[in-house]
């Protein structure tokens, strides 16, 4: 890292000549403590010396663009205001990787392309540029419940932030386009969807009316690969979004997204007609999640969930992604019934009923799991989710890749489980072909989006991470990432034997020749096949090839597998077909069913004359790859009182999120509160250090955070050293150099409080630190108060 005024560089938004001693001094741009600029600069001077090669090693990327060096830094007119507001109303300290540059390129006026993985801080990138920017972003946003999860988390921070969507009231539209008319609009941040920018004229006159007076600061189009007709989630209404390039020319705009491959990425560009944008792009790698792929039996998988999650994640809230509505309800049934506190969320569902199970499971309130089709969880910022479980098999890597992506937005270790069984594929490629909107072209790029999928699960020899990041381009990862880091091995990584790959060209050619002499080539879905022709299926073709004794026919291939494993013999074929040697035809049966035929691939001939060699690495059995290894390491007394401490912060953020109707993790985040728990500490200046806690939350929620506090400070804990440890900046505190000071003395400081807090009639608040700690060493804050009691919390732009 290089330490940077107000925040900390990863060393990937350095160059290599940078030093600490070529950074802005302490006070230039924005005051700093001098006894924490000296700790900062002490800690800098120690991690400057980690060589760049190690930090790759540790899978940190190591990317050095100069096309983006002009942004880097505090040397703006905007960065002492960007810098106080980063710090006293998002109450951060850390800029993560290209957070800086992407914001002090929105401010410079540029477009902006952002690639950032799922809980990389995509958002950040443009909310703080809002704050700073005279005038209205215009935030375009695809669901409602993001849209709202996100107006009620910038709330939670005192930011003027509101929605238009379709469901609003006449009069509470009327009171926001009364505010956008206004000549200095309270209004910083206004979320829209899609379909409301291009059906609604009288947003389109607001918008023109901000233009006129230079009011409009920026657009900003989130989950950006919508837009793309090669993105898995295409949105027709997004693609019609360069209107808003054509028609305000000059206003800047942002792209987000956390899903986009090389060809969707060049697409979004150029379907919103950004011409020149600076783009910031950074590792697809979640370095929290553990990858696992497991074999599905389709009629137990709802108890092999049940057993995993309770072995793994007996208490944590999780999500089990399911194919089909009745699906959802069958698996949350039994889930239920084996008494798991389960519910099921699909478009079956009424609104109310939708909003009802998402409120409990966000809550954790009488729902631990959701079952869900693909449509749940795009919108929910839910940071706690400790485990994805895909019950069927995804339709695409970049679906999957943000399914699975919403475990762990907190940073902390969490499980991505897939159940898979080739018989979803033959599922999944008929939902394909009965697309209405579907042609041919479109088709066609589904199919191979879903064989994409299966070639990820198929592959038992290479790293999970390695794969998900090859596909989005990402071919320099590192690929002992996973054994550097046991604690996130995935499922290949794991295993210890070292798969050999053998020549099976001539085993090939024996399996080619016979489906050209016994399978039918012709019919597409209609029935029509060749008189005499044979139909064999996938398990056909293997009992053939094993020689067994249930065998449809038994000649030509018949037993010259008989070496394999049937679980080898079961990937060999189904490799064929991913190398599009053979292929499968979709028939329906006179019941409805689809039965997938084997037919010979447009690369079969390849094979048989000899320019297509065929290699297959020969693996255990499924069995062996099922076996999971859990290893529970014995904690220390301190780690057991960490622990305990986090579970009473938690029920106390959820008791203070009913007070003030927000989300329990809005007022303070999971990593937040672990960062707070680990400090055994309620000492205010040791928890100002934490990322996520400011003064005017302390102001909030203070009273019953330090009341927990109190109860676990270490002082307290016979055995264990009086000290306390702020993870934000790695520093022993209540004994180091830099703390001996408060310590020795005991002061009082008053926080700052609003107008309306006044004049409600409410005490100042204020707070002492010293060597003991006794009544008036704690904040002196008013009990848990009562909803709307606290007229400070209701800003005068909450109507909206």
């Amino acid at each position: 890292m290089h330490c940077s005024l107000g925040g900390w560089y990863p060393l990937d938004r350095c160059s290599d000549e940078m030093t600490l001693s070529s950074l802005p001094v302490a006070g230039e741009a924005v005051p700093v403590a001098p006894r924490l600029w000296a700790v900062m600069e002490a800690i800098c001077e120690l991690v400057d010396a980690i060589p760049l090669q190690e930090l790759q090693a540790l899978g940190y990327p190591v990317v050095h663009n100069p096309a983006l060096e002009r942004f880097k830094g505090m040397k703006f007119p905007h960065s002492a205001e960007m810098m106080n507001i980063f710090h006293k109303k998002f109450g951060l300290h850390c800029f993560r990787t290209n957070q800086l540059e992407a914001i002090n390129a929105a401010l410079l006026g540029e477009d902006c392309f952002i690639l950032m993985p799922t809980g990389g801080g995509k958002s950040l990138c443009y909310q703080l540029p809002a704050c700073v920017s005279a005038g209205v972003t215009i935030v375009i946003s695809p669901l409602r419940s993001l849209i709202i999860d996100q107006v009620q988390k910038l709330k939670t921070l005192d930011i003027a932030a509101t929605y238009l969507t379709g469901d609003r009231t006449d009069a509470d539209a009327s009171k926001i386009y009364m505010q956008l008319s206004k000549k200095d609009p309270v209004i910083k941040l206004l979320y829209v969807t899609p379909e409301k920018v291009c059906a609604s004229s009288r947003l389109m006159s607001a918008l023109e009316n901000l233009y006129d007076r230079k009011l409009l600061a920026r657009f900003v189009i989130d989950e950006a690969h919508c837009v793309s007709q090669w993105g898995h989630d295409f949105r027709q209404d997004y693609k019609r979004l360069n209107m808003l390039r054509r028609k305000f020319r000059s206003v800047p705009m942002m792209a987000l997204t956390a899903t986009a491959n090389p060809r969707v990425q060049k697409d979004i560009l150029n379907q919103l007609e950004m011409l020149k944008p600076q783009v910031f792009t950074m590792s697809f790698n979640r370095h929290n999640l553990k990858y696992d792929v497991l074999p599905k039996k389709p009629k137990k998988v709802a108890m092999d969930c049940l057993e995993w999650i309770k072995k793994y994640h007996p208490h944590d809230s999780g999500i089990i992604y399911c194919l089909s509505r009745h699906e959802c309800d069958t698996t949350a049934a039994i889930l239920q019934k084996e008494g798991l506190a389960a519910l099921a969320y699909h478009a079956g569902l009424t609104d109310s009923n939708r909003d009802l199970v998402q409120q409990k499971w966000v809550n954790q309130e009488g729902c631990q799991v959701i079952c869900a089709t693909i449509a749940f969880g795009m919108g929910i910022d839910k940071p706690d989710v400790r485990y994805v479980i895909h019950a069927s098999l995804p339709k695409s890597i970049e679906g999957y890749y943000q399914e699975s992506g919403r475990a762990g937005r907190d940073g902390e270790m969490s499980h991505c489980l897939l159940f898979y069984s080739y018989s979803d594929v033959t599922r999944l490629r008929r939902l394909i072909l009965m697309e209405k909107d579907g042609n041919s072209h479109t088709r066609q790029t589904h199919f191979n989006n879903l064989y994409s999928m299966v070639h990820y699960c198929e592959n038992v020899v290479e790293c999970r991470r390695v794969q998900l990041l090859a596909y989005f381009g990402e071919t320099n990862f590192n690929p002992t990432f996973c054994k550097d880091h046991p604690e996130v091995i995935c499922d290949n990584c794991s295993r210890k034997k070292d798969y050999k790959s053998r020549n099976v060209t001539e085993d090939v050619k024996g399996i080619v020749r016979f489906v050209r002499e016994h399978c039918a080539q012709a019919g597409r879905m209609n029935g029509s096949r060749n008189p005499g022709s044979g139909r064999y299926t996938l398990n056909m073709m293997v009992d053939i090839f094993l020689g067994s004794t249930s065998a449809k026919i038994q000649s030509g291939i018949f037993g010259k597998g008989a070496a394999y494993s049937r679980h080898n013999a079961e990937r060999l074929f189904r490799k064929l077909v991913l190398d599009k040697i053979l292929d499968e035809d979709l028939y329906i049966t006179a019941n409805d069913q689809a039965v997938a035929y084997v037919i010979l691939g447009e690369r079969a001939q390849a094979v048989l004359d000899g320019s297509l060699q065929v290699e297959f690495h020969e693996t255990e059995s499924a069995s062996a790859i099922r076996r999971q290894r859990a290893s529970m390491a014995k904690m220390s007394q301190r780690e057991e009182m960490v622990k305990q401490c986090l579970s009473e912060l938690t029920d106390t953020c959820k008791t203070l999120g009913k007070v003030f109707d927000v989300h329990y993790f809005n007022i303070f985040s999971t990593s937040t509160l672990k960062k707070i728990a680990e400090t055994l500490s309620s000492d205010v200046e040791v928890l100002l250090q934490i990322d996520g806690v400011t003064e005017d939350k302390l102001e909030k929620y203070g009273a019953e955070i330090i009341k927990v506090m109190d109860k676990y400070s270490e002082c307290s804990i016979p055995g264990v050293h009086c000290t306390s440890t702020s993870r934000a900046t790695g520093i022993s505190h209540t004994f180091s150099h830099f703390f001996s000071g408060y310590n020795r003395y005991r002061r009082t400081k008053k926080l700052p409080s609003s107008k309306a807090s006044a004049s409600s009639g409410t005490s100042s608040v204020s707070y002492s630190v010293g060597g003991t700690q006794g009544a008036a060493g704690k904040l002196a804050m008013m009990a848990l108060p009562k909803p709307k009691s606290r007229s400070f919390l209701q800003p005068s732009y909450s109507i909206f």
